[in-house]
């Protein structure tokens, strides 16, 4: 495999290529050859344009290519041109496929495309797909994709951008272009190799929320409040035209599975409702992301230098925009790198495809880094040390954007730690007993209300258990309220033992306490009560004391106001009283 990049602004530029004595002897010793086009101009007759000029000399080769927000050559950032980048195999088989004006079910068409690929091709040793996501939702597709692979060959890849406003990027494979579509393209053969990373580098700026309403791409809500809220009242980002280019280094952040995800915003409408390009689940908990410079460039150094132990002939980088928005000039120092190591081209991208096992993500705000080889074998001692090699001299005034940004993100990193702390704090205390350390009556409420909701609408269960210590009043009367107390902590201690992780235990006033038990009819509750009671009864507390408790227990009737359900379960607790006490009694 033999790599070449060029940079055209003229299709004259790219003939000057095509009939040097270096492309016609690759040509000679090349079962196939790859061409990617990485442009920055929309228009579909400059992208044929080049194509038909390529076609005069490479016929049958395989030619994808994509609008971008940045192309890279050689691991530069370049703007408002062209890149050209020729991957000449000498024994790999390579095929296209485009899927154009995806309607209707995207896991759908990205199941069936899957199923066309393995159907059509022997020997997959990898997938490149371009795709189009500010027109059809790229997440679902991928996993229809995934669901119908067969196989775990590495995926990758990225979607096209625009540096126009109105976001109608373009793809394009072998003479067929369009702004709705996937294109695929197979490497086939045993002998080429691919090796892929990926890493993120964004870190929380936010304190952490919750997505309370979507709608398939959609957020609605987040913390019950419209989700646009939360951009205008932290960053000041208003809803206008300029609103991606303003939010665009802001991604949301969230944990899947111990993987760390970004989230960029696409576009708000007038709902104040957010499009995002992957999908956010309802309940999912979120915080604002921004990029932290020297994670990255940190982060590349380590992917640098595994693929170096690789050794590949041509390096492909798929990076987020948000990334080259973030670095502004100092973006090359991320990506430059990589050419020590081998050509490397590839484009700014929204949205990085990047596959694990059967599992083919959509991802944002990441770089994904693509080697590949034909053959085996070590780099010389002297071409290592040569492409490793530092300046022997650093400007001390350079790269000081990047510093300044990644210690202001310490800096509120740490500060909104320590609010963070603050408030948690601060809700302990206001939702705990003083006391006791258990919730207090208004959580108790709180959170009868939301199960009273849950039941309502799913058509679940759930029962409460209230009870009472047994003449408390003669224990502060004869032993003073200090160990009143303590006989009180101890209580909540047993009682926390003997519940589970779901269910809640509240100090309801004085000596009551109350127990609310999701997904648990009258039964299931009645004997939970009753063995509570006897553990009191045989428990030692303070002082040798011996106390024991009595119980009410009741369960939610659909619909019934909160006051009525109480109210029963009071009524039981009295009727446990004037019965004898030291028992359990179920209205």
């Amino acid at each position: 495999m033999i790599s070449k990049i060029i940079t055209i602004n003229t299709i004259e530029m790219l003939n000057q290529y095509l009939l040097t004595d270096e492309c016609k002897d690759r040509l000679k010793c090349a079962v196939s050859v790859f061409i990617q086009i990485f442009s920055s101009e929309r228009d579909p007759e400059w992208l044929m344009a080049i194509e038909s000029t390529i076609r005069g000399t490479m016929p049958t080769g395989v030619i994808a290519g994509a609008t971008t927000m940045g192309e890279i050559a050689e691991g530069r950032l370049l703007i408002n041109t062209t890149v050209i980048s020729f991957a000449f195999f000498e024994k790999t088989r390579i095929q296209g496929f485009l899927l154009e004006g995806v309607d209707g079910s995207q896991f759908d068409s990205g199941n069936h495309f899957a199923k066309k690929i393995e159907m059509s091709c022997q020997q997959i040793a990898g997938v490149m797909l371009l795709t189009t996501p500010f027109t059809m939702d790229v997440s679902d597709f991928l996993k229809g994709f995934s669901a119908a692979r067969s196989g775990t060959y590495p995926v990758f890849g990225g979607g096209a951008g625009d540096y126009e406003a109105e976001q109608r990027p373009l793809i394009t494979l072998n003479k067929n272009y369009t702004s709705k579509g996937v294109l695929a393209v197979v490497f086939m053969g045993n002998d080429i190799q691919i090796d892929m990373h990926t890493y993120l580098g964004w870190q929380p700026l936010s304190k952490e929320m919750i997505i309370t309403e979507t709608d398939g791409l959609w957020v609605k809500k987040i913390d019950d409040e419209p989700a646009f809220n939360v951009f205008n009242r932290y960053l000041d980002i208003q809803n206008d035209r300029d609103f991606f280019l303003n939010v665009l280094e802001f991604p949301l952040l969230l944990e899947r599975n111990g993987v760390q995800y970004a989230k960029a915003p696409m576009v708000v409408n007038d709902q104040n409702a957010i499009k995002f390009i992957t999908d956010l689940r309802e309940g999912e908990k979120v915080c604002i992301g921004y990029g932290n410079p020297a994670v990255m460039i940190e982060k590349a150094n380590d992917i640098q230098n595994r693929i170096q132990i690789f050794n590949p002939e041509a390096i492909f980088l798929y990076s987020c925009i948000c990334r080259r928005f973030l670095l502004q000039r100092e973006v090359d120092l991320e990506t430059r790198p990589f050419e020590t190591i081998a050509p490397t081209s590839g484009f700014y991208t929204y949205g990085e495809i990047y596959s694990q096992g059967k599992h083919v993500m959509l991802l944002n705000a990441t770089m994904v880094a693509v080697s590949m080889k034909e053959r085996d074998g070590q780099k010389t001692e002297e071409g290592i040390a040569k492409r490793i090699e530092k300046p022997k001299s650093l400007d001390p005034f350079t790269s000081q954007h990047t510093r300044i940004i990644s210690r202001l993100v310490n800096f509120i990193k740490a500060v909104t730690a320590e609010l963070e702390e603050a408030n948690r704090e601060a809700r302990r205390l206001a939702e705990r007993d003083y006391l006791t350390q258990a919730y207090n009556r208004m959580k108790a409420h709180e959170f009868i209300k939301n199960e009273m909701k849950r039941c309502d609408r799913y058509g679940l269960e759930f029962s409460i258990i209230m009870l009472d210590m047994d003449y408390f009043k003669k224990v502060n009367d004869t032993y003073g309220h200090n160990l009143g107390d303590e006989i009180l902590i101890y209580l909540v201690k047993l009682l926390s033992l003997e519940i589970r992780k779901i269910d809640m235990l509240s100090r309801w006033g004085g000596e009551e306490f109350l127990i609310i038990m999701p997904m648990t009819d009258s039964d299931g509750a009645t004997i939970t009560a009753e063995r509570i009671r006897i553990v009191v009864e045989q428990t030692q507390f303070t002082s040798g004391l011996r106390q024991t408790c009595s119980f009410g227990v009741t369960a939610y009737i659909k619909d019934e106001s909160f006051e009525n359900f109480i109210d029963r379960v009071d009524k039981a607790l009295y009727e446990a009283k004037i019965s004898g006490r030291n028992c359990v009694i179920t209205k």
